[in-house]
């Protein structure tokens, strides 16, 4: 019976099988017949609804009609394929109702009789709803009206299968797919009405319960969401919509508070995802949150860990949000910490249980949390996000290198703008978690050896400190590698941006390692090429940036202010900055699962903090480098960004340089409120802002700053403060800051090695059971590898050494040293009093008469007797060998704790404490040193010569002693700190600091140099020889190279100092090179003090367009380094070599490369100067300032005067017409706002001792825009003033002259141009005076005073100092000591009778000149910012010469470079001078319309001329850029000098410039900034390519200024007219080259050939021997009816130019 049931079972089974297939193939068959379908559809309905069909029968009936489907949609019979599908799924929605039905009843542990466990039937119930989704879609394509009936059934069943399969998900296929319909049929049919929710649907359904509802309709909401970017309108609308339905209809119940929140959650990431018009919105949401999550009450412990993890992310989404909203809100950082608090309260028994919820998105919450705060610069919650993400990780079973990698690639150790890399707090948690081992620096370098970009960050970052650690103490072979090389970087961040596409990681890693890099750079004082590394790294950190962000520029025009000078200045600022949308969406997406461990994760946060950190380093080394424009835009643009964000310390960094940039541009006003404002700041945020050692660098920073302004104001201030006042409020500012850096805060085992070793501060280093210990508490993957226990024991006596601790051996050693040297080591001794010379004196000698060939000391052993540097011999730091330890044996200086031997030390130790330590105290002492000096001008102003001298030496300990918190007492004796701070080393981290501590040293010894003379000195800086001063002054001429302003100090002192060498016994000075004289130094260094900034630019420009490698990828292609110009010329731009030894070969080879034209340095000394030679020489009170003067050319010995300044006055008194007088006054007295003048170069020397040129420059802008009206009489009183006002010029220009030059003004004439009678009279002179008054003559001064004929002896002046002088001369004025001067009465009759010869054989010389004739070369004038505005080319020595000016020398040889470049390029020709063809011209003639007389004048000629331009229109920057590209010439005549129509920056990017001619009010005007580089359009062409440009000084009227530049292109014309095609005088010296028969000149300095000058076959296109364009400037100012107002006005920039004749024109 049992088999026959079974049998019956079986054949009832097959049978039900045989039925199924038969109605499938009639299904088919239907199909493809196209008959009976209905009907067969109806069969397959009735059979799916019998209850006899089994679930196995309904998954063959479902899979069958699923394929039939399939193939009928690919075969595009959509009709045929649905019907397929509904059936499809209609079985499979029967075999769902039937599984569960059965489970319900027979359910049990291992499944039931219907073979399918839960797990399987859930999966079957997603499948079913997979193939729903699809028979939706295709519905859709069919356009049936059947879909909602179809969704609405599929979810009613599914929600019969979920209330009894827990684990069943929700139905997001179907209901995704529902919301993609929905979106494609608005976008179609184009209708903005919402689509239908799901709720709506099912509202009428009782199958569908509440809960089930809920379900579905956060699937909407989650779809709605992801669809967003496909139809974002509705998209946002519809999550509006569902989100309120679930808030009011489904979660409205107490007991759903959880499901409430999440969606307000939802809500409020739809409302941010519609940006900062939702912001508000979103914010409320999330308040709404967290309300409701903090009003749940009764039992959580069930739901306590997803409780706390959604609240606190709804604490962090909302500071993120009010972040943006209300930067400066204090809700941000109590939402934080209510976050962190809550995560943190998570029960470790919870633990897993939140690890499981933890997603990537939580982490990245955690990420812009620590970010946000960090560039906030709010640290107190930093210890507890460490300890956060410790447990993350660790629960995440992440590696600990891993860990510490990840942390270190997206630079979250530390916070914005601290100096430490790794925060103190990680290091604190890390030590918890893996013990002492996290201290070691080979511990960090292993966990990121398996990234070498990393690891040569790491490195750079902490030991670019150590690069000279050689030079200090032998240091043990050890992975750490303390010199990372620039290749090395460069090497690493090839790697990262070789992939392409470059990955944001890449370029954030870049980023950093060329800003490390930077820092370095600024350190080792190489502040040119850290320029390029800070403008890279900002180029790559902006393309992240504004990836991040989004913002518009606004540009807006501010008045500023400053002691009743209003200016107006163009700022630009950020408009609507906020993150991008995508950007501030990534952290809402709260509810994802993936996390990416190996990513890098870069927060708007972080990357806006590396944006201004790199904003702020870019500006602060613009403005060291003296680019104050450029360093004022960064820095305003940084302030900006910073104060919409509200970040603190941002903001007090940005001021405190701003604040500084305006003291020195002496914008008085504005430079007190930036600091002001910044001190206020610290004073709000005294607690909270940045980490103590942070916030005080800041306060101190703003402290100095601010006692630099109160110090450098002159006068009185707003509040009637004296000088003397202020200058005590700056003494008290400094030593507040003082104070605060010698706080106990600072003191550690490096920067007080004393009280390290007595009270421990220095860590332990790690044991092997400490390390075992806490590697076995944490990350148990880590596979780092641990030093084993002869290894940290070793170390752990190594760390002995940064304590201070010494072996037994070397305390003998130099117990014994210090004992044979008699060293008072007395800590109460004092250094600087006369009392300590005497204990000195016989120690150094001893100490260094130990060495061999150590430089030797007078008698009387003095300070001034110690060795000159470089020394050949070694220093005292040399003097001992190596003991037995392995490193360098401790000599004086390492038994009191010298810092130059520390860095191998702390290297050694191998402690990231120690590393850390001395970053801090590398920045302390760099503050501690501007603050002293600020402390010392301030006694030195107050001529406290003892207190100077102190200040001077507490520096010094400063910078090279070990401890320098002792400030009383140095712990080095004042002999050793002399001979160290004299040393060179390279990679100096204190290059600059040194050469400024040099500066200060030498400048008030200098105070108290005659007293020292008279033994009446202070102290023993008063007893320094002359020549040890002069080498410490090269050495800080060489470290300074490339910070302009300390620069321009120390070469303007040398040069005074060599001037004074030359003429007096008591400076003289003993040289050791038998080539160079005093006049070569003097003038190299005169020309090296004079636009320093320049030359910077001058030769980035050449090195950029030549083509040369970027400077970037080159280690030594800044400007003092190798140069990329391979070419003589290039020396002159160089400033100054690398190191000293080879100071004196770069001084030869630049006077090897100056230029054949004769140069004129032109220099006023005022103010401190006055003061110093006041001191220096016996003369009188009256000398207001002095004048430098420095002729050289490439024939010559160089000629330096010092001469003293008389005031030249003019008062209205000196004119007789009353009516004149009166008018000029009353124009003074009713001048208004409009009519003010603005003085271009603010107040310098000059106004002091020439005060008339500014108020005639003033009287020429009020009478110039003043009306003469209509009347005769007020034409005839508008001329008076004019004329009037031209005389007063004329007057004013023969009285300086007369009393500033006096016979040394035929010093600014060029030389006579082939005058063979001048030389031949000039070799019989040398011989005469040779022979006859057996004298050493001067031959080049001698060549002046011939080359001025008789004009220059009248009254029989100075003979003996004309020609009897070293090349140098310094005026007088009445000495009062003959004695000092080292000359005695009897000398003196001996010069006197000697003069009386030589004045009769120079007059007889003078004499045999008279009949030659000839013209003289172009004179180029150098001429100080003190005294450019000075129209020098119209006094009357030069007034009829053709001179030109440049800004330096440096600038002449990088334009003539430039131009033969091309010239070689191009054209393939090349000259000594530039040639230009005035018929290849473009002319800009009146673009404004207004000057219709002038365009009147000169269109008509234009066109007579064939020339091409444009007149009465406006021309765009495009068309001029193309006319400078491809004409000679460029004429503006117009307004201004044409900087309205094509900008500088436009200018600076042209490759080749045309010669220029502007004929604008003030188109030749240079702008002062202080102290920065000089503004004016001149410059801009000068650094374009411009070989000459004619432009005007000051404000001219358009009439008798067209007469000039009509009288100027009719000479040019007329010359290019005559130009020959063969030049006799080239012709001659061709030959005379071919023959060898050319006489070379040879130069007293050298016996090197001169550089040929020339290529002389170019005679056929023009030569150097013709009138070149600025030597019809004579004739064109007499052709004005104001000679001088007007005619004086125009002058030429850049160098001789010479005028040819293209062949094609």
């Amino acid at each position: 019976m049992c088999s026959l049931a079974s049998e019956r079972k079986r054949d009832g089974l097959d049978d039900n099988k045989r039925i199924l297939s038969v109605t499938v193939a009639a299904f088919i068959l239907s199909i493809t017949m196209d008959r009976k379908l209905k009907k067969t559809v109806l069969l397959i309905k009735h059979i799916i609804a019998n209850e006899w069909i089994q679930p196995e029968g309904l998954k063959y009936l479902y899979a069958s009609l699923y394929n039939i489907g399939v193939l009928l949609y690919r075969n595009k019979q959509v009709k045929e394929a649905s019907k397929a599908l509904k059936l499809c799924c209609r079985a499979a929605w029967a075999c769902v109702a039937r599984l569960s039905q059965m489970f319900a009843c027979n359910c049990n542990s291992d499944g039931f009789h219907g073979g399918m466990t839960e797990g399987a039937i859930v999966d079957f119930v997603n499948e079913a709803c997979t193939r729903s989704a699809f028979l939706l879609d295709v519905l859709h394509h069919r356009g049936s009206q059947k879909m909602e009936k179809v969704i609405v059934d599929s979810l009613e069943n599914w929600s019969i299968a979920a209330i009894l399969f827990k684990t069943l998900a929700g139905p997001l296929p179907l209901v995704k797919q529902w919301v993609k319909i929905e979106c494609k049929r608005r976008k179609n049919l184009d209708v903005e009405d919402d689509a239908p929710t799901l709720y709506y649907l099912l509202s009428s359904s009782g199958k569908v319960s509440e809960r089930m509802i809920g379900i579905i309709l956060e699937q909407e909401l989650h779809s709605y969401e992801e669809l967003y970017p496909l139809s974002p309108e509705l998209c946002h609308r519809m999550q509006m919509k569902i989100s309120t339905i679930l808030l009011q209809s489904v979660y409205n119940s107490s007991n759903n508070y959880f499901q409430r929140s999440r969606i307000l959650l939802r809500k409020g990431r739809a409302l941010r995802a519609r940006g900062t018009e939702g912001l508000k919105d979103c914010i409320q949401c999330l308040s709404e949150a967290i309300c409701v999550m903090n009003d749940i009450s009764g039992d959580m412990s069930q739901h306590e860990t997803l409780h706390c993890h959604q609240l606190a992310v709804a604490y962090c989404l909302r500071a993120l949000c009010t972040q943006e909203a209300e930067p400066n809100s204090k809700q941000v950082i109590e939402d934080i910490g209510a976050a962190l608090n809550l995560w943190l309260s998570i029960s470790i028994c919870f633990e897993s249980e939140w690890c499981n919820m933890v997603s990537e998105n939580t982490m990245l919450l955690l990420y812009n949390v620590v970010d946000l705060l960090s560039l906030k610069g709010f640290i107190e919650f930093h210890n507890n996000i460490y300890k956060l993400m410790l447990r993350l990780f660790k629960c995440k079973n992440v590696p600990l290198e891993k860990y510490l990698s990840i942390l270190w690639e997206s630079r979250r150790l530390s916070h914005a703008l601290c100096i430490s890399p790794v925060n103190d707090a990680f290091l604190v948690n890390l030590a918890e978690q893996c013990g002492e081992l996290s201290k070691s620096i080979e511990f960090w370098m292993g966990c990121l050896q398996g990234s070498q970009p990393l690891l040569v960050g790491f490195q750079q970052s902490l030991l670019f400190l150590f690069a000279n650690s050689s030079h200090g103490c032998y240091i043990r072979k050890s992975s750490v590698q303390p010199c990372i090389t620039i290749n090395d970087v460069k090497e690493a961040a090839s790697e990262l941006i070789s992939s392409v596409p470059v990955t944001p990681r890449s370029v954030f890693l870049v980023g950093y390692l060329y800003y490390d890099l930077c820092e370095r750079l600024i350190a080792n004082g190489r502040l040119l090429e850290a320029l390029s590394y800070a403008i890279e790294a900002h180029r790559l950190r902006t393309q992240l940036f504004q990836e991040k962000f989004s913002y518009s520029v606004e540009n807006s025009v501010k008045e500023y202010n400053d002691a009743g000078d209003i200016s107006q200045k163009l700022h630009s600022s950020p408009k609507g900055f906020k993150p991008s949308s995508s950007v501030a969406s990534e952290v809402w997406s709260f509810d994802a699962s993936s996390w990416n461990v190996d990513g890098c994760y870069l927060s708007p946060w972080n990357v806006l903090q590396c944006y201004l950190e790199s904003v702020l380093q870019v500006g602060i080394i613009h403005e060291l480098v003296g680019n104050g424009v450029e360093a004022e835009a960064f820095l305003l643009w940084g302030k900006s960004i910073s104060c919409t964000q509200s970040l603190p310390q941002f903001i007090v960094a940005f001021s405190s340089i701003l604040g500084k940039l305006y003291r020195k541009k002496q914008l008085w006003d504005q430079a007190e409120k930036e600091l002001k404002n910044a001190k206020q700041i610290l004073v709000e945020k005294s607690i909270n802002l940045s980490c103590l050692k942070c916030r005080l660098i800041l306060e101190v920073t703003v402290d100095q700053q601010l006692g630099d302004l109160s110090r450098s104001y002159s006068g009185c201030d707003d509040r009637g403060n004296t000088l003397i006042e202020r200058l005590s409020n700056a003494e008290k500012l400094y030593k507040s800051a003082l104070d605060k850096l010698n706080l106990s805060e600072w003191k550690n085992s490096i920067s007080l090695p004393e009280e390290a070793r007595s009270e421990s501060i220095l860590p332990k280093k790690p044991s092997i059971q400490n390390v075992e210990h806490g590697a076995g508490n944490t990350f148990v993957h880590s596979t780092l590898h641990q030093p084993d226990t002869v290894e940290l024991t070793a170390r752990n006596q190594l760390s002995a050494k940064v304590g201070g601790t010494k072996c037994r051996r070397t305390k003998n050693a130099l117990k014994s040293l210090v004992n044979d040297q008699n060293l008072d080591l007395d800590p109460n001794s004092r250094i600087t009093c006369s009392k300590y010379r005497s204990s000195q004196n016989q120690s150094v000698n001893n100490c260094v008469e130990e060495q061999s060939g150590v430089s030797k000391h007078a008698k009387n052993n003095k300070l001034s007797d110690l060795p000159d540097i470089p020394s050949q011999g070694k220093s005292v730091l040399e003097a001992k060998s190596f003991v037995d330890t392995g490193y360098q044996a401790a000599c004086i200086c390492n038994k009191m704790k010298c810092w130059q031997c520390l860095p191998g030390e702390v290297i050694e130790s191998g402690l990231l404490d120690n590393l850390l330590h001395v970053k801090w105290e590398f920045t302390r002492r760099r503050l501690s040193l501007r603050v002293l000096a600020g402390i010392g001008k301030c006694f030195g102003n107050r001529d406290q010569t003892h207190e100077t001298h102190k200040i001077v030496v507490q520096s010094v300990s400063v910078l090279l002693c070990r401890n320098s918190f002792s400030h009383t007492d140095s712990s080095l004796p004042l002999t050793v700190l002399l001979d160290l701070i004299g040393k060179e080393y390279s990679e100096d981290v204190f290059a600059v600091e040194r050469a400024g501590v040099l500066y200060n040293l030498c400048w008030f010894s200098l105070k108290g140099y005659r007293s020292m003379k008279s033994r009446n000195g202070c102290c023993d800086l008063s007893h320094l020889q002359l020549q040890k001063l002069v080498s410490w002054l090269m050495l800080a001429f060489v470290l300074c190279r490339e910070a302009p302003i300390l620069f321009q100090k120390v070469s303007k002192l040398l040069a005074v100092i060599y001037v004074l060498s030359s003429t007096s016994k008591l400076f003289s000075l003993s040289s050791s090179s038998k080539v160079l004289s005093e006049s070569h130094w003097a003038s190299f260094f005169h020309q090296a003090s004079l636009g320093t900034h320049l030359n910077y630019k001058f030769l980035s420009n050449m090195s950029w367009r030549f083509k040369a490698q970027d400077i970037v990828d080159t280690e030594a292609s800044h400007v003092t380094g190798s140069s990329c110009i391979k070419t003589e010329t290039g020396k002159l731009i160089r400033i100054s070599p690398e190191s000293i030894k080879d100071l004196e070969q770069f001084v030869k080879d630049f006077l090897l490369s100056l230029p054949c034209t004769t140069v004129i340095c032109v220099t006023l000394l005022g103010g401190a100067y006055t003061s110093l030679l006041q001191e220096l020489l016996p003369l009188p009170s009256c000398v207001h300032a002095w004048m430098m003067l420095s002729r050289f050319n490439s024939i010559n010995q160089p000629i330096v005067v010092l001469l003293p300044v008389n005031a030249v006055l003019q008062e209205d008194a000196d004119y007789d017409d009353d009516d004149a007088i009166t008018s000029f006054r009353e124009l003074r007295e009713i001048k208004d706002c409009g009519k003010n003048w603005h003085c271009p170069w603010g107040s310098t020397i000059a106004d002091d001792v020439a005060p008339a040129f500014k108020l005639i420059m003033e009287d020429n802008y009020l009478s110039s825009r003043s009306s003469y009206g209509d009347s005769l009489g007020q034409r005839s009183l508008w001329w008076n003033r004019r004329t009037k006002l031209d005389q007063r010029l004329c007057e004013f220009l023969r009285k300086l002259e007369d009393s500033w030059l006096g016979p040394w003004k035929y010093m600014l004439l060029g030389e006579w141009s082939n005058c063979k009678n001048l030389d031949t009279v000039h070799k019989k002179l040398v011989r005469d005076l040779k022979c006859k008054c057996k004298a050493n003559i001067n031959e080049s001064l001698l060549r002046i005073v011939l080359g001025g004929l008789k004009g220059a002896f009248k009254g029989e002046e100075c003979i003996a100092q004309l020609c009897f002088k070293k090349g140098c001369y310094v005026g007088t004025v009445g000495y009062s000591d003959n004695s000092s001067c080292g000359t005695s009465s009897e000398a003196s009759n001996g010069v006197e009778r000697l003069s009386e010869l030589a004045l009769q054989l120079i007059h007889k010389a003078v004499d045999e000149l008279e009949e030659d004739s000839g013209h003289r070369e172009p004179t180029i004038l150098v001429l100080d910012c003190e005294v450019q505005m000075l129209p020098w080319e119209n006094i009357p020595i030069l007034r009829n010469h053709e001179v030109y000016r440049m800004p330096s020398v440096g600038s002449i040889a990088a334009t003539l470079e430039r131009i033969h470049h091309h010239e070689q390029l191009v054209k393939g020709l090349l000259a000594t001078f530039p040639l230009i063809d005035p018929l290849d011209a473009f002319y800009l003639l009146n673009p404004s319309g207004d000057l219709s007389e002038t365009q009147l004048l000169f269109e008509d000629w234009f066109r007579n001329q064939n020339l091409v331009g444009k007149a009465g229109s406006a021309p765009t920057a495009e068309e001029l850029t193309l006319a400078l590209k491809s004409h000679d010439l460029f004429i503006y005549l117009g307004h201004g000098s044409g900087s309205q129509y094509i900008s500088r920056h436009d200018l600076l990017k042209l490759e080749k410039c045309a010669a220029t001619f502007l004929m604008g009010c003030s188109s030749g005007s240079l702008s002062l900034n202080g102290c920065y580089i000089p503004q004016g359009t001149p410059l801009s062409y000068l650094l374009a390519g411009s070989p000459v440009i004619v432009a005007n000084l000051w404000d001219v009227t358009d009439k008798d200024i067209d007469r000039f530049g009509k009288t100027m292109l009719d000479a040019w014309l007329r010359e290019r007219s005559s130009v020959p095609m063969g030049c006799d005088q080239c012709s001659s010296v061709e030959d005379e080259a071919k023959n060898g028969r050319g006489k070379v000149n040879k130069k007293r300095m050298s016996r090197k050939k001169l550089p040929e000058t020339s290529d002389i076959s170019l005679c056929n296109s023009g030569c150097d021997h013709r009138p070149k364009l600025g030597s019809f400037m004579g004739q064109a100012r007499e052709a004005c009816k104001l000679p001088f107002l007007i005619g004086a006005a125009p002058v030429c920039y850049g160098v001789p130019t010479g005028i040819r004749r293209k062949p094609s024109l």
